[in-house]
């Protein structure tokens, strides 16, 4: 779901700072701000086996690797892809996530599309595009479109503004609801108010 990324786009690669006088051995950073100008759309990258503890702010598109215990915000339309474990929120005003690692006690909001084909657990996912869940997903989606793939083992609540799919095989235990369209934001009430539908997605798995 994410936009093809060219083989020639820069890359930087992180988890060492000569600022705080960290060593290539160390691969330890506390507070990381990552940016790369060479080209439109440029990649940073932090590689299997390097581990990040603190926040990242990104300002361009982010493969993340290795491991995070912090959260990552992402300025404009950077994408998002977790190939390691991230234990915080992942936050991208425009982008695309893409989770093929883990996530762990975060949230993700996005502007743009999720596509979950790793493990999610608690939390929420917010996106004002569509979600698309291949996996095992623990939490909350709320998006426009949700579109749950036969792979998929899906605990907790469905709200969707549009559209949803259920495809057959996959496992579904949850609480569905279609926000309507005059609610921009989800607020309080709403959320109580989501109905518990688990023999409808049921019967939406066995018949489809």
């Amino acid at each position: 779901m994410l936009k093809k990324w060219g083989a020639d786009r820069g890359k930087v690669i992180t988890g060492t700072s000569e600022k705080d006088g960290l060593t290539d051995d160390s691969k330890h950073v506390e507070t990381v701000q990552l940016s790369e100008t060479t080209d439109s759309r440029s990649v940073n990258s932090i590689l299997k086996g390097s581990t990040v503890k603190g926040d990242i702010q990104v300002t361009c598109d982010l493969e993340l690797s290795g491991d995070i215990e912090g959260n990552i915000t992402a300025q404009q339309d950077a994408n998002i892809v977790i190939k390691g474990t991230c234990k915080g929120n992942i936050d991208t005003a425009g982008g695309n996530v893409d989770i093929r690692g883990e996530v762990r006690c975060g949230n993700i909001t996005t502007g743009g599309n999720v596509s979950i084909f790793g493990m999610f657990r608690g939390g929420e996912v917010k996106s004002r595009g569509k979600i698309f869940v291949n996996s095992e997903f623990t939490g909350k989606l709320e998006g426009n479109e949700i579109d749950v793939g036969p792979n998929a083992r899906v605990k907790g609540e469905l709200l969707y503004r549009e559209h949803i799919s259920i495809s057959r095989g996959a496992h579904v235990e949850a609480n569905l609801c279609q926000i309507p369209e005059h609610v921009k934001k989800a607020d309080k009430s709403s959320v109580e108010k989501v109905a518990d539908m688990k023999h409808t997605v049921k019967e939406m798995i066995e018949t489809k």
